[in-house]
C-alpha cells in the first residue's frame, strides 16, 4: 500500500513533495491513513503557436520587390531605404 502523508506534512514539506511528484512518484495526501488527494506531475502543454514553420520554404530575389510602393517599403525599412 502507498504511504499517505498528512495535510500538515504536505504543507510543511510541499517543495519536497513537488520534487517527488515531478520525478514520477505520486504523493498521496489524506487523513487517518485514507487517500484523499494525489499530488502528481502535470503533463507539459503543447505550444499553441509554432513560429517559423515556413522558414526557408520560400525563395525570392531582391528584384522581385522592384516597383513596390515606396510608402510600403518605408514602413518596413524606414526612411532613406532607397538611398545608397
Amino acid at each position: 500500500m502507498d504511504k499517505v502523508i498528512t495535510i500538515y506534512d504536505a504543507k510543511t514539506n510541499l517543495s519536497k513533495y513537488i520534487k517527488q511528484a515531478k520525478a514520477g512518484q505520486p504523493v498521496y495526501i489524506g487523513g487517518f491513513g485514507q487517500k484523499e488527494v494525489v499530488l502528481m506531475a502535470a503533463k507539459p502543454e503543447k505550444p499553441k503557436i509554432k513560429f517559423g514553420t515556413a522558414a526557408g520554404q520560400f525563395k525570392y530575389k531582391d528584384s522581385d520587390f522592384e516597383g513596390t510602393d515606396p510608402e510600403i517599403q518605408e514602413m518596413f525599412y524606414g526612411k532613406g531605404w532607397d538611398k545608397p
